[in-house]
């Protein structure tokens, strides 16, 4: 914890059980409260002005595969603040539809989750937020499936689906 602290690196705990071994953690330096167990701790942890993570599939699927707190109720919230791909990438992009979908955040508030918060609490402050200045990395997504057509980093077409070329005017 001091080397990361000493090279500026944002620490985060994981599978946090307690408030007291959340505070714990705090001590320790992990500002970030990752896969709270409970929903107090991760109460506790926005109590304490620290981001709180939770993962993607968990929204994607309804509630935590482990019988753990529920991401999508405590991210309507705004308890849950970034969400992570955890074991299932492609979740990160079909829960921020999934929370959006349900009508209580606005996609908008629904990506910060997965784009301008994580970038935020990591210290990435040339990214995260299409905004003068930063990178200007874009997914362009079928928000049909949803599904990615196009991906741009740092302004610069990087990937782009097979067939998505017709598609994109």
């Amino acid at each position: 914890a001091e080397a990361a602290r000493a090279a500026g690196i944002a620490i985060a705990s994981h599978d946090d059980a307690t408030i007291e071994e959340r505070a714990l953690f705090r001590a320790l330096g992990a500002g970030i409260c990752e896969f709270p167990m409970a929903e107090e701790v991760a109460l506790a942890a926005r109590a304490a002005g620290e981001d709180v993570v939770m993962g993607a599939p968990n929204v994607v699927r309804g509630g935590s595969h482990l019988g753990w707190a529920s991401a999508a109720p405590l991210a309507e919230r705004g308890v849950v603040t970034i969400l992570a791909s955890d074991y299932v990438w492609p979740c990160l992009l079909e829960a921020a539809f999934v929370l959006a979908g349900r009508g209580v955040l606005d996609l908008p508030a629904a990506w910060a989750l997965i784009s301008a918060n994580p970038a935020r609490a990591t210290g990435l402050t040339d990214r995260g937020a299409l905004e003068a200045g930063l990178r200007g990395d874009v997914v362009l997504v079928d928000p049909a499936r949803p599904a990615p057509l196009a991906v741009f980093s740092a302004g610069q077409l990087a990937w782009i689906a097979p067939g998505a070329a017709g598609r994109i005017g």
